[in-house]
């Protein structure tokens, strides 16, 4: 499955949720995105976010690969 949109600016890992593999939805993905201060995963399924400093990026990978692998949750569709 190939990514149909380009990366957030700032996003530095994408992980497909079990949802994206059932539905082969490639935009349902948890993303990392690393700032200044902090680290932040965001689910763009459920909508989760998690966040930690910015020097435990690999902490916020870990906890988004988790959170992909589980996560069947899909997005509130839009008029």
């Amino acid at each position: 499955m190939r990514a149909t949109t380009d990366w957030p600016e700032g996003v530095i890992a994408r992980y497909l949720t079990h949802a994206a593999e059932l539905l082969h939805d490639p935009d349902l993905t948890v993303d990392v995105a690393k700032g200044t201060e902090e680290s932040t995963a965001t689910c763009r399924g459920c909508g989760i976010r998690w966040r930690k400093w910015a020097y435990e990026t690999g902490a916020v990978k870990q906890w988004a690969q988790q959170h992909a692998e589980k996560c069947r949750a899909l997005p509130r569709p839009t008029a």
